[in-house]
């Protein structure tokens, strides 16, 4: 996936080091966003039928509800809730009610969702914003150089 304009905006103020972890990764958002992040596992009963994951954003801290599955796609969630924070995206406010409006240009036109929306409906921009910033932030947390691992390191999993 080719990263945007914004993307690669977003990425290079993020200052993170040469071969960051999603630890980096998290410091740096929250750095950002101005209060801490709290990460939990939802299911369909708190998430809403069809949804992988969302951002709540309260007075004192963020939390990202993310449905548990493969690792690296509940990762790949995880990324584009932090993506929703770093573009500027109104979370779900803490009293339930959906948020109207963006602190960004992006999805002004119909007042956008702030969930990760099920993959039967269509993507609208600030969706696809940061479906695209999540993919950049994926690149920068392989970019490390991979370790050499022996035969029983790959086998038993160490």
């Amino acid at each position: 996936m080719e990263r945007s304009s914004l993307t690669m905006e977003v990425l290079k103020s993020l200052d993170l080091p040469q071969y960051p972890n999603l630890s980096h990764l998290v410091a740096a958002v929250e750095g950002k966003y101005g209060k801490p992040l709290v990460f939990e596992e939802g299911s369909p009963e708190t998430l809403g039928e069809g949804v992988t994951g969302h951002w709540i954003d309260t007075p004192t801290h963020g939390i990202v509800r993310y449905l548990p599955g493969v690792k690296s796609w509940s990762r790949h969630v995880v990324l584009h809730e932090l993506s929703h924070i770093l573009l500027g995206h109104k979370g779900k406010p803490f009293d339930g009610m959906l948020s109207a409006g963006f602190f960004s240009g992006v999805g002004k036109r119909r007042g956008v969702s702030w969930m990760c929306r099920a993959v039967d409906v269509p993507l609208d921009e600030a969706e696809a914003a940061a479906e695209n910033l999540a993919f950049g932030l994926a690149q920068i947390l392989q970019s490390a150089p991979k370790k050499s691992i022996s035969k029983a390191e790959r086998v038993f999993g160490l």
